[in-house]
C-alpha cells in the first residue's frame, strides 16, 4: 500500500531540490562533447594501479549494454560474497582502505559502476538508478555469484536498495551506507548548494576538488584531502561534463522510492556518519520508517565516507551485520 505522506517526501526532493538545481545550473553538458569524450591519462591512473597491486585483488571485466564494466575480485573464494557499490563521482578504489579487513572471511566483488572509474561511459546510454541496479543484478548472474551481501555508499546505496527490493532471492543482506534515495528532516550543505545551481560533487578546479573533500569527509579530513586532491584533480576536472550528464540522469526517478524501499525484506543495516554534509544523518530515520526491521548504526564524528574515514570501525559493523544475517537464516 502506498504511503501518501511519504510520497510527499520523494516528490519534494525532485521539486524542491532537483528542479531548482536544473533551473539554476549555469552548465548544461553538450551532446557533441559527451559523444567525443574519452578517458584521459592522469596521475590517478598510475596511483590506481599501484593501489590495486598492493590490495591483492584481481582486476576483471564483464560486458553489459556495450559497457565494459571493470571490477575487483578477491578475498576468500569459498566465503560468502560481498558486493561493494561506490557513490556518485567516486570509484571502486574508495573501498580499498577497508577491503583488506574483509578479505580473510569474504569473497569481494567491487565494481566501477557503468559510467564511472575504469568502466565505460557511453553518451547514448542512460545512468538512472534503476538502470544501474539492473546492470548490477545482471552482473551477479553473469558471474554466477549466488545470493550476496550488498553494500552501497551514497548513490551506490540507492542502487543497492533497488537490487534488494527487486531481486530478493539474490540478496542475503543490505547495507545502506550514507545512502541516497530519501531525504531527511534537515537540509544538508550539499542540498543547499544544489538549490543555488551548484554541485560540489562535480569539481572543475583544484579548489573545487579540495572543497569536495571538505564536504564529503569529516574524520581525517585534512590528511585525506592532502593525499587525494593532487591525485584526483585532473581526473575529476576531465570528467566534468560526464558527471553532469550522469547526475541529470539520477534526477529521473522511475519508481517512487518510498514504495521501493518499503519492499525490502532482507536483513538491513542503515549506517551513517553523524557529520555527513552531503546527506544529513536525519536521512537514517527516514529509511528506518520505510524499513522497520532494519538496524541503525550511527558513527560519531564521521562524514559521508565511513569506509575511507573509519575503515576499521566500518568493517567491524559490517561483519557483525553479516553474522546476524547468517544467524537469522539458520533459524
Amino acid at each position: 500500500m502506498k504511503n501518501a505522506a511519504s510520497n510527499t517526501v520523494s516528490a519534494s526532493f525532485v521539486e524542491t531540490i532537483g528542479q531548482p538545481f536544473l533551473a539554476n545550473s549555469r552548465y548544461t553538458p553538450d551532446a557533441a562533447e559527451l559523444a567525443r569524450w574519452k578517458p584521459t591519462r592522469s596521475l590517478w591512473n598510475m596511483a590506481r594501479r599501484s593501489q590495486i597491486a598492493v590490495s591483492g585483488l584481481k582486476r576483471r571485466h564483464v560486458w553489459l549494454d556495450q559497457h565494459r564494466i571493470t571490477f575487483l575480485e578477491g578475498g576468500r573464494a569459498e566465503g560468502e560474497t560481498v558486493v561493494l557499490l561506490h557513490g556518485f563521482g567516486a570509484n571502486k578504489e574508495n573501498w580499498l582502505f577497508m577491503a583488506g579487513l574483509l578479505a580473510r572471511r569474504y569473497r569481494l566483488i567491487i565494481p566501477d559502476l557503468a559510467g564511472f572509474g575504469e568502466s565505460h561511459f557511453i553518451a547514448s546510454s542512460n545512468y538512472r538508478l534503476a538502470t544501474q541496479a539492473e546492470r548490477i543484478h545482471r552482473m551477479l548472474g553473469l558471474l554466477k555469484l549466488g545470493p550476496v551481501h550488498i553494500v552501497g555508499n551514497s548513490m551506490g546505496g540507492a542502487i543497492a536498495g533497488i537490487v534488494a527490493a527487486r531481486a530478493q532471492d539474490d540478496v542475503l543482506s543490505l547495507t545502506l551506507m550514507n545512502s541516497a534515495g530519501m531525504r531527511g528532516h534537515n537540509m544538508s550543505d550539499f542540498e543547499t548548494a544544489l538549490l543555488r545551481g551548484e554541485n560540489p560533487l562535480i569539481p572543475r578546479t583544484l579548489l573545487d576538488v579540495a572543497r569536495l573533500f571538505r564536504i564529503t569527509t569529516h574524520r581525517n579530513r585534512h590528511s585525506l584531502s592532502a593525499l587525494l586532491t593532487p591525485l584526483l584533480y585532473r581526473e575529476m576536472a576531465h570528467r566534468y561534463p560526464v558527471n553532469h550528464r550522469i547526475f541529470r540522469d539520477l534526477l529521473e526517478i522511475d519508481e517512487d522510492p518510498n514504495d521501493l524501499f518499503a519492499d525490502i525484506r532482507c536483513p538491513t543495516l542503515i549506517m551513517w556518519g553523524d557529520r555527513d554534509e552531503v546527506l544529513d544523518v536525519s536521512c537514517a530515520a527516514t529509511f528506518k520508517q520505510l524499513i522497520p526491521h532494519a538496524r541503525t548504526c550511527i558513527f560519531k564524528d564521521v562524514g559521508h565516507l565511513p569506509m575511507l574515514e573509519a575503515p576499521a570501525l566500518t568493517a567491524r559493523a559490517l561483519r557483525s551485520h553479516w553474522r546476524e544475517a547468517r544467524r537469522q537464516r539458520s533459524h
